[in-house]
């Protein structure tokens, strides 16, 4: 079962046995280039992982679950094999410092392996709108960060996927990055949530 509830008081679940479905299509584009049967190992260890992190480590404080982040995305960096560890923290956690960072993390790894692909981009922007993340403003939030104008291209329409809880999250998180595409992505979106307080 996925956790029910999380500290925003948000209800969540989802049984089991859905898990290696639901969770196929977050693994990395970059190792989804293999065969079916491959395919249905590499979702299977995904939601072996999630159960795992669910059941050890999300019971855990905050501040454990984010050094053991620290700890993983330390390893990735070493080594790309390690990488698929960052998932389960980016998809299976509520704590927006831990997405936000997981997702980053995630998108950093899948680039070094393969530097002009997209598909990690692609991959948490399919979090979001399939609902496959515990916390989807926080992996919104970590993509528009990247401050890339053809990334904030794609996440145009998944603006309308956000509850407005979730919209206020993404711009509590990036109201204070500098004039650049991100800032003028979030202005443009605050005018489109509330015409009146853009004049």
């Amino acid at each position: 079962m996925r956790p029910i509830g999380n500290e925003t008081g948000a209800a969540m679940s989802s049984r089991a046995s859905d898990l290696r479905h639901d969770y196929a299509g977050a693994l990395p584009e970059f190792s989804r280039a293999t065969g079916a049967s491959e395919r249905s190992n590499q979702a299977h260890a995904l939601s072996t992982r999630l159960l795992d992190y669910w059941r050890s480590t999300l019971p855990l404080p905050v501040a454990a679950r984010r050094r053991a982040l620290d700890a993983v995305c330390a390893d990735a960096r070493r080594d790309a094999a390690a990488a698929a560890a960052v998932l389960p923290f980016a998809l299976g956690d509520y704590d927006e410092d831990i997405v936000y960072r997981a997702t980053l993390a995630h998108v950093a790894c899948a680039r070094r392996a393969r530097p002009q692909a997209s598909t990690p981009v692609r991959d948490a922007i399919e979090w979001v709108a399939r609902r496959l993340a515990l916390n989807r403003a926080a992996v919104f939030a970590a993509v528009a960060s990247l401050d890339d104008e053809s990334v904030l291209e794609m996440l145009l329409p998944f603006r309308l996927v956000l509850v407005e809880a979730e919209c206020a999250a993404v711009h509590r998180r990036l109201e204070l990055r500098p004039a650049g595409a991100t800032r003028e992505f979030l202005r443009i979106w605050a005018e489109l949530r509330d015409p009146v307080a853009g004049h």
